[in-house]
Protein backbone atom coordinates (compact mmCIF):
# COMPACT_ATOMS: atom_id res chain seq x y z
CA UNK A 1 0.00 0.00 0.00
CA UNK A 2 1.20 3.37 -0.62
CA UNK A 3 0.54 4.71 2.78
CA UNK A 4 2.85 2.48 4.46
CA UNK A 5 6.05 3.33 5.41
CA UNK A 6 8.92 1.30 4.73
CA UNK A 7 11.69 1.32 7.47
CA UNK A 8 14.07 -0.39 5.95
CA UNK A 9 15.97 2.04 4.03
CA UNK A 10 16.33 4.26 7.22
CA UNK A 11 17.88 1.36 9.45
CA UNK A 12 19.94 0.70 6.49
CA UNK A 13 20.91 4.57 6.66
CA UNK A 14 21.91 4.11 10.44
CA UNK A 15 24.13 1.03 10.03
CA UNK A 16 25.87 2.66 6.95
CA UNK A 17 27.03 5.12 9.38
CA UNK A 18 27.08 2.92 12.49
CA UNK A 19 31.02 4.64 13.00
CA UNK A 20 29.67 8.24 13.55
CA UNK A 21 26.97 6.87 15.27
CA UNK A 22 29.10 5.40 17.51
CA UNK A 23 31.79 8.01 17.59
CA UNK A 24 29.59 11.09 18.63
CA UNK A 25 27.75 8.82 21.44
CA UNK A 26 30.79 7.70 22.97
CA UNK A 27 32.09 11.08 23.06
CA UNK A 28 29.07 12.14 24.67
CA UNK A 29 29.51 10.06 27.48
CA UNK A 30 32.98 10.27 27.99
CA UNK A 31 32.63 13.98 28.08
CA UNK A 32 29.66 13.72 30.62
CA UNK A 33 32.03 11.41 32.62
CA UNK A 34 34.81 13.57 32.74
CA UNK A 35 32.23 16.49 33.56
CA UNK A 36 30.89 14.50 36.33
CA UNK A 37 33.89 13.07 37.81
CA UNK A 38 36.07 16.16 37.58
CA UNK A 39 33.60 18.55 39.34
CA UNK A 40 34.37 18.89 42.71
CA UNK A 41 31.48 18.21 45.10
CA UNK A 42 29.32 20.64 46.32
CA UNK A 43 27.91 21.10 49.69
CA UNK A 44 24.46 22.79 50.93
CA UNK A 45 23.79 25.20 53.71
CA UNK A 46 20.02 26.20 54.73
CA UNK A 47 18.87 29.10 56.91
CA UNK A 48 15.21 29.71 57.83
CA UNK A 49 14.13 33.27 58.12
CA UNK A 50 10.21 33.88 59.17
CA UNK A 51 8.55 37.61 58.87
CA UNK A 52 7.31 39.03 61.69
CA UNK A 53 4.07 41.16 61.53
CA UNK A 54 0.68 40.56 59.72
CA UNK A 55 0.42 38.99 56.33
CA UNK A 56 0.98 42.27 54.24
CA UNK A 57 4.67 42.57 56.12
CA UNK A 58 5.43 39.31 55.46
CA UNK A 59 4.46 39.92 51.53
CA UNK A 60 7.10 43.00 51.42
CA UNK A 61 9.40 40.93 53.21
CA UNK A 62 9.50 37.88 50.81
CA UNK A 63 9.41 40.84 47.86
CA UNK A 64 12.48 42.28 49.43
CA UNK A 65 14.46 38.82 49.56
CA UNK A 66 14.23 38.65 45.86
CA UNK A 67 14.95 41.91 45.23
CA UNK A 68 17.85 43.69 42.72
CA UNK A 69 18.71 45.54 45.83
CA UNK A 70 18.94 42.79 48.37
CA UNK A 71 21.54 41.20 46.16
CA UNK A 72 23.50 44.49 45.75
CA UNK A 73 23.40 44.72 49.68
CA UNK A 74 24.36 41.06 50.08
CA UNK A 75 27.26 41.90 47.97
CA UNK A 76 28.44 44.90 49.99
CA UNK A 77 28.30 42.34 53.00
CA UNK A 78 30.37 39.61 51.36
CA UNK A 79 33.17 41.74 50.50
CA UNK A 80 35.42 40.35 52.63
CA UNK A 81 34.32 36.34 52.44
CA UNK A 82 34.19 35.61 48.97
CA UNK A 83 37.26 35.51 46.27
CA UNK A 84 37.38 38.40 43.81
CA UNK A 85 36.47 35.95 41.13
CA UNK A 86 33.27 35.28 43.52
CA UNK A 87 32.75 39.34 44.22
CA UNK A 88 29.81 39.86 41.13
CA UNK A 89 26.38 39.71 40.96
CA UNK A 90 26.25 36.47 39.13
CA UNK A 91 28.92 34.92 41.41
CA UNK A 92 26.42 35.28 44.23
CA UNK A 93 23.18 34.27 42.48
CA UNK A 94 24.85 31.22 41.60
CA UNK A 95 25.97 30.71 45.12
CA UNK A 96 22.56 31.41 46.53
CA UNK A 97 19.35 30.37 45.95
CA UNK A 98 16.61 32.45 47.29
CA UNK A 99 12.92 30.47 48.51
CA UNK A 100 9.62 31.91 49.86
CA UNK A 101 6.74 29.11 50.93
CA UNK A 102 4.14 28.40 53.72
CA UNK A 103 5.03 25.91 56.33
CA UNK A 104 2.72 24.13 58.24
CA UNK A 105 1.03 26.60 60.14
CA UNK A 106 0.32 28.76 57.04
CA UNK A 107 2.88 31.69 58.51
CA UNK A 108 5.40 32.29 55.41
CA UNK A 109 8.95 32.03 55.33
CA UNK A 110 12.02 32.40 53.52
CA UNK A 111 15.00 30.03 53.03
CA UNK A 112 18.34 31.00 51.70
CA UNK A 113 20.30 27.67 50.32
CA UNK A 114 24.30 28.66 49.97
CA UNK A 115 25.90 26.29 47.85
CA UNK A 116 29.70 26.07 48.10
CA UNK A 117 32.76 23.42 47.52
CA UNK A 118 33.64 23.81 51.53
CA UNK A 119 30.62 23.33 54.19
CA UNK A 120 31.87 25.05 56.82
CA UNK A 121 31.54 27.95 54.28
CA UNK A 122 28.89 27.08 52.89
CA UNK A 123 27.04 27.57 56.17
CA UNK A 124 28.92 30.42 56.82
CA UNK A 125 28.01 32.16 53.89
CA UNK A 126 23.90 31.55 54.42
CA UNK A 127 24.37 32.92 57.82
CA UNK A 128 26.15 36.16 56.56
CA UNK A 129 23.02 35.97 54.05
CA UNK A 130 20.81 35.90 56.97
CA UNK A 131 22.13 38.63 59.05
CA UNK A 132 22.29 40.63 56.08
CA UNK A 133 18.83 40.48 55.19
CA UNK A 134 17.98 41.14 58.42
CA UNK A 135 19.86 44.51 58.29
CA UNK A 136 18.58 45.50 55.22
CA UNK A 137 14.85 44.81 55.76
CA UNK A 138 15.43 46.51 59.24
CA UNK A 139 17.09 49.67 57.08
CA UNK A 140 14.18 49.53 54.36
CA UNK A 141 11.06 49.65 56.81
CA UNK A 142 12.90 52.33 58.84
CA UNK A 143 13.72 54.21 56.02
CA UNK A 144 9.74 54.04 54.81
CA UNK A 145 8.47 55.52 58.12
CA UNK A 146 8.88 59.18 59.10
CA UNK A 147 12.01 60.43 61.36
CA UNK A 148 11.06 60.85 65.07
CA UNK A 149 12.08 64.57 64.65
CA UNK A 150 9.82 65.26 62.02
CA UNK A 151 6.97 63.83 63.98
CA UNK A 152 7.47 65.84 66.49
CA UNK A 153 7.59 68.98 64.06
CA UNK A 154 4.23 67.74 62.93
CA UNK A 155 2.75 67.72 66.92
CA UNK A 156 4.25 71.02 67.38
CA UNK A 157 2.84 72.91 63.96
CA UNK A 158 -0.68 71.23 64.86
CA UNK A 159 -0.66 72.64 68.58
CA UNK A 160 0.85 75.81 67.35
CA UNK A 161 -2.13 75.77 65.01
CA UNK A 162 -4.95 74.83 67.28
CA UNK A 163 -3.83 77.76 69.54
CA UNK A 164 -3.85 80.51 66.97
CA UNK A 165 -7.55 79.28 65.86
CA UNK A 166 -8.47 78.80 69.93
CA UNK A 167 -7.20 83.00 70.36
CA UNK A 168 -9.03 83.73 67.51
CA UNK A 169 -12.64 82.24 68.55
CA UNK A 170 -11.93 83.63 71.85
CA UNK A 171 -10.89 87.44 70.67
CA UNK A 172 -13.92 87.44 68.42
CA UNK A 173 -16.19 86.41 71.28
CA UNK A 174 -15.42 88.87 73.83
CA UNK A 175 -15.77 91.46 70.90
CA UNK A 176 -18.97 90.14 69.60
CA UNK A 177 -21.27 92.33 69.11
CA UNK A 178 -24.35 89.61 68.75
CA UNK A 179 -26.22 89.93 72.06
CA UNK A 180 -26.48 93.49 71.63
CA UNK A 181 -27.33 93.02 67.92
CA UNK A 182 -30.13 90.67 69.05
CA UNK A 183 -31.55 92.85 71.69
CA UNK A 184 -31.88 95.65 68.81
CA UNK A 185 -34.00 93.12 67.06
CA UNK A 186 -36.10 92.51 69.49
CA UNK A 187 -36.31 96.43 70.63
CA UNK A 188 -37.18 97.25 67.04
CA UNK A 189 -39.59 94.52 66.65
CA UNK A 190 -41.50 95.47 69.53
CA UNK A 191 -41.13 99.51 68.29
CA UNK A 192 -42.36 97.70 64.86
CA UNK A 193 -45.59 96.29 65.95
CA UNK A 194 -46.56 99.42 68.26
CA UNK A 195 -45.92 101.65 65.42
CA UNK A 196 -48.52 99.41 63.47
CA UNK A 197 -50.98 99.96 66.66
CA UNK A 198 -50.55 103.65 66.40
CA UNK A 199 -51.08 104.18 62.90
CA UNK A 200 -54.44 101.95 63.19
CA UNK A 201 -55.45 104.21 65.63
CA UNK A 202 -54.73 106.97 63.58
CA UNK A 203 -56.47 106.09 60.66
CA UNK A 204 -59.48 104.81 62.37
CA UNK A 205 -58.97 100.75 61.44
CA UNK A 206 -61.80 98.86 62.50
CA UNK A 207 -60.07 97.07 65.29
CA UNK A 208 -62.37 95.52 68.11
CA UNK A 209 -61.72 97.47 70.99
CA UNK A 210 -60.40 94.09 72.79
CA UNK A 211 -58.19 93.43 69.88
CA UNK A 212 -56.50 96.89 70.34
CA UNK A 213 -56.68 96.75 74.23
CA UNK A 214 -55.07 93.35 73.98
CA UNK A 215 -52.48 94.18 71.44
CA UNK A 216 -51.52 97.06 73.56
CA UNK A 217 -51.13 95.16 76.94
CA UNK A 218 -49.07 92.36 75.35
CA UNK A 219 -46.56 95.12 73.60
CA UNK A 220 -46.25 96.89 77.32
CA UNK A 221 -45.69 93.32 79.13
CA UNK A 222 -42.63 92.55 76.48
CA UNK A 223 -41.79 95.97 76.78
CA UNK A 224 -41.07 95.44 80.29
CA UNK A 225 -39.43 92.14 80.08
CA UNK A 226 -42.24 90.17 81.28
CA UNK A 227 -42.41 86.87 79.78
CA UNK A 228 -45.78 86.05 77.88
CA UNK A 229 -45.39 82.13 76.42
CA UNK A 230 -46.79 81.61 72.64
CA UNK A 231 -50.63 80.72 72.57
CA UNK A 232 -51.84 82.55 75.93
CA UNK A 233 -55.52 83.75 75.88
CA UNK A 234 -57.21 86.56 77.55
CA UNK A 235 -60.59 86.38 78.76
CA UNK A 236 -62.79 89.19 76.88
CA UNK A 237 -63.02 92.52 78.80
CA UNK A 238 -59.88 91.48 80.99
CA UNK A 239 -57.28 94.18 79.23
CA UNK A 240 -58.07 98.10 80.16
CA UNK A 241 -59.39 100.46 77.33
CA UNK A 242 -56.33 102.05 75.26
CA UNK A 243 -55.66 105.08 74.16
CA UNK A 244 -54.24 107.14 71.34
CA UNK A 245 -51.95 108.56 73.75
CA UNK A 246 -51.17 105.67 75.67
CA UNK A 247 -50.03 104.33 72.54
CA UNK A 248 -47.85 107.34 72.27
CA UNK A 249 -46.25 106.94 75.19
CA UNK A 250 -45.01 103.48 74.47
CA UNK A 251 -43.78 104.55 70.94
CA UNK A 252 -41.75 107.51 72.58
CA UNK A 253 -39.98 104.87 75.20
CA UNK A 254 -39.72 102.13 72.85
CA UNK A 255 -37.78 104.24 70.21
CA UNK A 256 -35.51 105.95 73.22
CA UNK A 257 -34.96 102.18 74.06
CA UNK A 258 -34.32 100.93 70.49
CA UNK A 259 -32.32 104.35 69.38
CA UNK A 260 -34.57 104.47 66.20
CA UNK A 261 -36.59 107.59 65.95
CA UNK A 262 -38.91 109.31 63.75
CA UNK A 263 -39.78 106.42 61.26
CA UNK A 264 -42.46 104.26 59.59
CA UNK A 265 -43.54 100.96 60.28
CA UNK A 266 -42.25 100.56 57.30
CA UNK A 267 -38.69 101.89 57.79
CA UNK A 268 -38.53 100.17 61.22
CA UNK A 269 -38.89 97.10 59.24
CA UNK A 270 -36.08 97.95 57.02
CA UNK A 271 -34.17 98.46 60.04
CA UNK A 272 -34.92 94.77 61.11
CA UNK A 273 -33.83 93.28 58.29
CA UNK A 274 -30.60 94.85 57.95
CA UNK A 275 -30.03 94.02 61.62
CA UNK A 276 -30.90 90.36 60.95
CA UNK A 277 -28.55 90.27 57.76
CA UNK A 278 -25.60 91.38 60.56
CA UNK A 279 -26.87 88.67 63.22
CA UNK A 280 -26.72 86.35 60.65
CA UNK A 281 -23.08 87.42 59.67
CA UNK A 282 -21.60 87.23 62.89
CA UNK A 283 -23.58 84.22 63.68
CA UNK A 284 -21.47 82.74 60.59
CA UNK A 285 -18.35 84.14 61.40
CA UNK A 286 -18.85 82.55 65.29
CA UNK A 287 -19.40 79.20 63.64
CA UNK A 288 -16.33 79.34 61.11
CA UNK A 289 -14.12 80.05 64.10
CA UNK A 290 -15.53 78.20 66.11
CA UNK A 291 -15.18 75.19 63.31
CA UNK A 292 -11.51 76.08 62.97
CA UNK A 293 -10.83 75.50 66.34
CA UNK A 294 -12.06 72.24 66.55
CA UNK A 295 -10.28 70.97 63.41
CA UNK A 296 -7.17 72.00 64.36
CA UNK A 297 -7.93 70.10 67.61
CA UNK A 298 -8.99 66.61 65.91
CA UNK A 299 -5.22 67.08 63.93
CA UNK A 300 -3.56 67.81 67.10
CA UNK A 301 -5.17 64.62 68.51
CA UNK A 302 -4.61 62.42 65.27
CA UNK A 303 -1.04 63.59 65.04
CA UNK A 304 -0.24 62.59 68.92
CA UNK A 305 -1.92 59.11 67.72
CA UNK A 306 0.09 58.68 64.47
CA UNK A 307 3.22 59.06 66.76
CA UNK A 308 2.34 56.73 69.37
CA UNK A 309 1.19 54.39 66.77
CA UNK A 310 4.29 54.90 65.00
CA UNK A 311 6.67 54.31 67.72
CA UNK A 312 4.79 50.92 67.88
CA UNK A 313 5.20 50.37 64.56
CA UNK A 314 9.40 51.45 64.79
CA UNK A 315 9.86 49.02 67.24
CA UNK A 316 8.52 46.37 65.40
CA UNK A 317 10.42 47.46 62.51
CA UNK A 318 13.33 47.36 64.33
CA UNK A 319 12.62 43.36 63.65
CA UNK A 320 10.69 42.75 60.77
CA UNK A 321 12.04 39.11 60.49
CA UNK A 322 13.36 36.96 63.10
CA UNK A 323 15.78 33.57 62.30
CA UNK A 324 14.24 30.31 62.50
CA UNK A 325 17.11 28.01 62.16
CA UNK A 326 20.80 28.75 61.60
CA UNK A 327 22.74 27.15 58.58
CA UNK A 328 25.20 24.26 59.86
CA UNK A 329 27.73 22.80 58.19
CA UNK A 330 26.43 19.45 56.19
CA UNK A 331 28.15 16.58 56.59
CA UNK A 332 27.51 15.10 52.82
CA UNK A 333 27.56 16.88 50.01
CA UNK A 334 25.11 17.55 47.22
CA UNK A 335 24.89 13.80 45.32
CA UNK A 336 26.64 14.27 42.02
CA UNK A 337 24.19 11.74 39.70
CA UNK A 338 27.49 11.14 37.43
CA UNK A 339 25.47 7.95 36.10
CA UNK A 340 22.28 9.74 35.46
CA UNK A 341 24.44 12.28 33.75
CA UNK A 342 26.09 9.83 31.64
CA UNK A 343 23.11 8.17 30.71
CA UNK A 344 21.20 11.30 29.65
CA UNK A 345 24.62 12.29 27.51
CA UNK A 346 24.33 8.43 26.46
CA UNK A 347 21.07 9.36 25.03
CA UNK A 348 21.50 12.81 23.33
CA UNK A 349 24.76 11.09 21.85
CA UNK A 350 22.11 8.62 20.17
CA UNK A 351 20.10 11.03 18.98
CA UNK A 352 22.31 13.45 17.79
CA UNK A 353 24.43 10.50 16.00
CA UNK A 354 21.25 9.29 14.20
CA UNK A 355 20.62 12.91 12.58
CA UNK A 356 24.31 13.12 12.18
CA UNK A 357 24.00 9.73 10.09
CA UNK A 358 20.79 10.99 8.17
CA UNK A 359 23.21 14.10 7.05
CA UNK A 360 25.93 12.60 5.69
CA UNK A 361 23.64 10.15 3.82
CA UNK A 362 22.07 12.99 2.69
CA UNK A 363 25.06 14.93 1.18
CA UNK A 364 26.77 11.61 -0.05
CA UNK A 365 23.76 11.25 -2.20
CA UNK A 366 24.43 14.62 -3.02
CA UNK A 367 27.83 14.31 -4.00
CA UNK A 368 27.30 10.96 -6.56
CA UNK A 369 24.26 12.80 -8.70
CA UNK A 370 26.46 14.09 -10.94
CA UNK A 371 28.28 11.06 -11.82
CA UNK A 372 25.08 9.57 -12.18
CA UNK A 373 24.17 11.39 -14.76
CA UNK A 374 27.33 11.23 -16.52
CA UNK A 375 26.69 7.84 -16.72
CA UNK A 376 23.29 8.00 -17.97
CA UNK A 377 24.20 9.97 -21.22
CA UNK A 378 26.61 8.01 -22.01
CA UNK A 379 24.86 4.82 -21.99
CA UNK A 380 22.38 6.70 -24.08
CA UNK A 381 24.39 7.49 -26.56
CA UNK A 382 26.16 4.55 -27.04
CA UNK A 383 22.79 2.72 -27.56
CA UNK A 384 21.59 5.36 -30.24
CA UNK A 385 24.95 4.72 -31.47
CA UNK A 386 24.14 0.61 -32.24
CA UNK A 387 21.18 1.39 -33.43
Amino acid sequence: MEDEIDLTQYVKTVFKHWKLLLGITLAAVIVAGVVSFATPPVYEATVLIQPTGDAANAQRMALLAKSPGMAQFVLRELADNTTPAEYNLQSIGAIFEVKTGDIKSGDIYISCTARYPDAQKAAELANTWAAAFTKYTTDVSLKSMLPPEELQGQIEAAYTFYQEAQASYESFQRTSQASEIARQISDANLLYQALQLQESLKQGSAVPGDAANLAFLLLKLKAYGASVPDGTQFAPGSAAPVSQADVDTLVRELEDRSGIHGKTATQVLMEINFLTAKAEQESQRSAELKGSRDTSWSAYLNALKTAESTGMIRMAMLAPVRLVSEATPAQDPVPAHRLMNMGIALVLGLIVGVIAAFVAEYFEKRKSQPKDVIASKAKQSADSKTL
